[in-house]
């Protein structure tokens, strides 16, 4: 049986989606409730359901928020929403943020039926595909347990995490040696670059836990997966060179000890006060030594960088949908809005505003 969670604050819609007697005809069981978003996303955390039925419009957590709140933290779960015909434009805006289906209140059983008939269907494909990347995940690992390139890999590592573009040559010498070594097959191919691409996030994540509030996409790219080799191989080759630039960018690169101290602490304390002074005083120089010392080591000086690292950081906090304009300048350490939203402009060449609207048209 597939668990479902009906989220809704009117306990008398949750009652008659109970009083449905098909839930088990195609294979689904009532398994929890919730009164808002709040609350299932707490109940989501502890516990794993198949599908989500809820209501769009609730106080505390609406449908909508529910669902960025849930992209948030990577839960990845068949959503319906319930809407009224007043709603109609929320549930569009649904559809567009990849909930599976909605069904207005009051709920028919004729058409309640055939949205449980098309999420049965495609949770079974979903797991039938899971089973079947297991598998071939599985095949991979023992076919290629002696061959794997455990030293190419920390090569390329290593490059990375030293902003050296050499990791590009790396990394496509690892592939065309793999090409040959699988005979040019393809699927294993690029089941074996997201691996080594998983394995790099992993290390990243390690040495830099911070790095997904300022770069969510770098954990979200994906290597091409078809019939060419070329198209995995420039996939691959792209998601390696992304991450030589985001080492760049914060300036993680450098090997004096200083500099990458000084640059960590601004990144870990992104949303508190980080003045020279209080950098300096972490890393244990002189404030004018640091200024002096950082802009002769990264080209910026110090006012600049945590500004550039505040600047990606609130891209990152608009991409969520959960703040006004002045709330992620009061994150920031901004004391006026309008001062924060100058830097902003600056920055990207948007307003916070217009930001959103071209690289998160569904806000």
């Amino acid at each position: 049986m597939y668990k479902v969670l009906l989220v809704d604050d009117d306990k008398t819609a949750r009652y008659i989606l109970k009083r449905f007697d098909k839930w088990k005809t195609y294979g689904f069981a009532i398994a929890g409730e919730a009164s808002d978003g709040k609350e299932a996303l707490k109940m989501l955390t502890n516990e794993s359901f198949d599908l989500v039925i809820t209501d769009i419009k609730m106080p505390g957590m609406d449908g909508i928020e529910f669902l960025n709140e849930l992209k948030c933290v990577h839960i990845d779960i068949c959503m319906i929403f319930l809407s009224t015909h007043s709603d109609f434009k929320y549930a569009k805006q649904a559809i567009r943020l990849g909930v599976f289906d909605y069904v207005t209140k009051p709920v028919d059983d004729a058409a309640l039926c055939e949205v449980l008939e098309r999420v049965k269907h495609c949770l079974q494909e979903k797991e039938s595909n899971r089973r079947k990347i297991q598998e071939e995940q599985r095949l991979i690992e023992e076919s290629l347990a002696i061959h794997y390139p455990v030293n190419k890999e920390k090569e390329i590592i290593t490059y990375i995490l030293t902003g050296n573009a050499a990791a590009l040559v790396s990394a496509e010498d690892t592939f065309n040696d793999l090409a040959e070594m699988l005979g040019r097959d393809s699927l294993k191919l690029g089941q074996l670059m997201e691996i080594i691409l998983a394995n790099v996030n992993a290390e990243l994540v390690k040495q830099f836990p911070w790095l997904p509030n300022f770069e969510r996409t770098l954990y979200q790219d994906q290597i091409v997966r078809n019939d060419s080799l070329e198209s995995i191989k420039d996939s691959f080759l792209t998601c390696i060179s992304l991450r030589i630039k985001v080492i760049r960018k914060y300036e993680l690169h450098h090997t004096d000890s200083v500099i990458r101290r000084t640059c960590q602490y601004v990144m870990e304390h992104i949303e508190e006060n980080n003045t020279l002074e209080v950098v300096a005083q972490e890393v244990q120089l002189h404030k004018d030594y640091l200024s002096k010392m950082f802009k002769q080591k990264t080209g910026f000086h110090f006012i600049d960088y945590v500004t550039k690292a505040k600047m990606e950081h609130a891209k990152q906090l608009l991409g969520t949908g959960k703040y006004k304009n002045y709330e992620i300048s009061e994150k920031l350490g901004y004391s006026s809005p309008d001062y924060f939203c100058r830097l902003f402009k600056n920055y990207t060449g948007h307003t916070p505003l217009e930001y959103k609207k071209v690289f998160f048209s569904v806000f």
